[in-house]
């Protein structure tokens, strides 16, 4: 049986880590690979490890070593199979093996996947007392998130505020002409499920609504509903799914829309992704005097976010393209978009970030274009995790060809949120 070693203590503390002492002493590739373990080089020690298996040292030790560097570099998915081979391969090693597989569930936020694999290791290993010391910690420290974990997951809110240009949605194409000024209140729930963290359907729900005290004219409400396959082939996730929404403005049914979407999302290791969406609306009217918003609604968005416990940053990059009945709304639009989040789970939090948004009216009469910034910024206060207070300003600028179309907007908002 090969002999085992540690090469560094720190190590021991995060994975329980196995090395080859005798067997490969003698190999270039398998010392450097220590070597620059020992340095925590894990990228140059991965490529020695590598270059050992490719040359024919092909054991356990070299498979584990190399998912371990996988690990401590971010490519959980990566290590994840490399420890699966080793779990199937060397049922010697299968205890060691699911115990590591728990740690990357553990990282990849599935607190289920990694119980069922600490709980193995623990089984797997009756003359291993170190390891099942370690796995029955690993499922202490697990429960406090097996309890708030929940198939299905949602939120509701409350805002109360003051808007100084009370503007319809987008879809009506009246917002620069019918304005005024109101003090509001808005409010949203949204619930979506069953969801493991693995591939599968689920649906979602909500609703919105916002009320207007000194212009009920423009009261809004819209509820939706949809059905979604998610799909999650390694570092890839693609999501197809449907929705049919229905709102009303000023109390009376306005629009129904049924539409489909797609969305291709590449993770790039642990704290990064790259997202390519696509959305398809049917817009029909259910109101005579709004009989023009009736037809199509295309949009292409693509999005870089990165993100950390706290952080999280998305850059963004949209198009969208309307044909409908009446061509004052049916605006051809190109946007960009910038957030930045600071979010602890408890305490004070911050949120800023700016959007700008072309559209061009090229089927008018008389075509007309439209430059809208817009500009945000708000603290936030997290209790228990679940519970955030928000306070927020939102300023925007609308600048139009045709000066009617000009407009600027101011939004003081505080609410409550819940999430669960």
């Amino acid at each position: 049986m090969t002999k085992i070693r540690a090469t560094k203590s720190a190590a021991i503390a995060a994975l329980f880590l196995v090395f080859a002492n005798n067997a490969f002493s003698d190999a270039t590739d398998w010392s450097a690979g220590l070597d620059s373990f020992a340095s925590d080089d894990y990228a140059s020690a991965l490529w020695h490890f590598e270059s050992a298996r490719n040359a024919g040292l092909d054991s356990a030790a070299v498979h584990y070593n190399i998912a371990v560097c996988q690990f401590k570099l971010g490519r959980y998915v990566r290590a994840r199979n490399e420890f699966q081979l080793i779990a199937e391969r060397y049922p010697k090693m299968r205890g060691l093996a699911e115990y590591n597989l728990g740690l990357v569930a553990r990282r990849r936020n599935d607190p289920t996947a990694a119980t069922d694999h600490f709980i193995k290791a623990y089984r797997l290993s009756p003359d291993n007392e170190k390891l099942r010391i370690m796995s029955s910690n690993r499922l202490r420290e697990l429960e406090p998130e097996l309890r708030r974990a929940s198939r299905w997951t949602g939120a509701i809110g409350v805002r109360a505020g003051f808007d100084d240009n009370v503007a319809l949605r987008d879809e009506t194409g009246l917002p620069s002409t019918l304005t005024t000024e109101s003090p509001m209140v808005d409010f949203f729930a949204w619930i979506t499920g069953p969801f493991n963290g693995e591939s599968g359907f689920r649906v979602d729900a909500g609703i919105y609504a916002i009320r207007n005290f000194d212009a009920d004219e423009f009261d809004q409400t819209e509820i939706f509903g949809g059905v979604m396959y998610d799909w999650r082939p390694g570092d890839w996730r693609l999501q197809f799914g449907t929705r049919l929404s229905t709102g009303a403005l000023g109390g009376d049914a306005f629009d129904r829309k049924a539409g489909v979407n797609l969305r291709v999302i590449r993770y790039l290791g642990n704290n990064a992704s790259l997202s390519l969406g696509y959305r398809y609306d049917d817009v029909q009217d259910v109101n005579v005097a709004f009989a023009g918003i009736a037809g199509t609604r295309q949009q292409i968005q693509v999005q870089y976010q990165w993100y950390s416990d706290v952080h999280r940053f998305v850059l963004r990059y949209r198009q969208e393209e309307n044909e409908r009945i009446d061509p004052g709304v049916s605006p051809r639009r190109t946007g960009f978009g910038a957030d930045y989040r600071y979010q602890p789970e408890s305490g004070w939090g911050y949120e800023s970030g700016i959007d700008f948004r072309s559209s061009d009216y090229n089927n008018l009469l008389i075509p007309r274009s439209e430059d809208l910034l817009t500009v945000y910024a708000a603290v936030t206060r997290t209790f228990a995790k679940s519970w955030r207070l928000r306070f927020g300003y939102r300023y925007s600028n609308n600048d139009s060809s045709d000066p009617v179309f000009s407009y600027d907007r101011s939004q003081i908002m505080v609410g409550a949120l819940k999430i669960f």
